[in-house]
Formats: C-alpha cells, sequence, structure tokens
C-alpha cells in the first residue's frame, strides 16, 4: 500500500454506502474497498 498524503471526504450517508459495499464484499472496513479501488485506477 501507497502512502496517501491527501485526505479524500465523505458525507455521512456516502461514507455508510462505501461501509455497506466493503461487508458485502467480506471486507474490514471501508479503507480496505478505497485502497483496492485506487490500485484499479
Amino acid at each position: 500500500m501507497k502512502d496517501r498524503s491527501m485526505p479524500i471526504c465523505f458525507t455521512a450517508e456516502q461514507y455508510g454506502k462505501i461501509e455497506q459495499i466493503a461487508k458485502q464484499k467480506g471486507m474490514l472496513n471501508a479503507s480496505q474497498l478505497i485502497e483496492e479501488t485506487l490500485a484499479e485506477l
């Protein structure tokens, strides 16, 4: 994992959706989904 120097911001509703998708994919938290998505870019 690369070090991130810029934070990303979400509304509470957006973050909740990200957490929900992460759980559906068997991940422990939203950060794992975000890192996986960024790795695909």
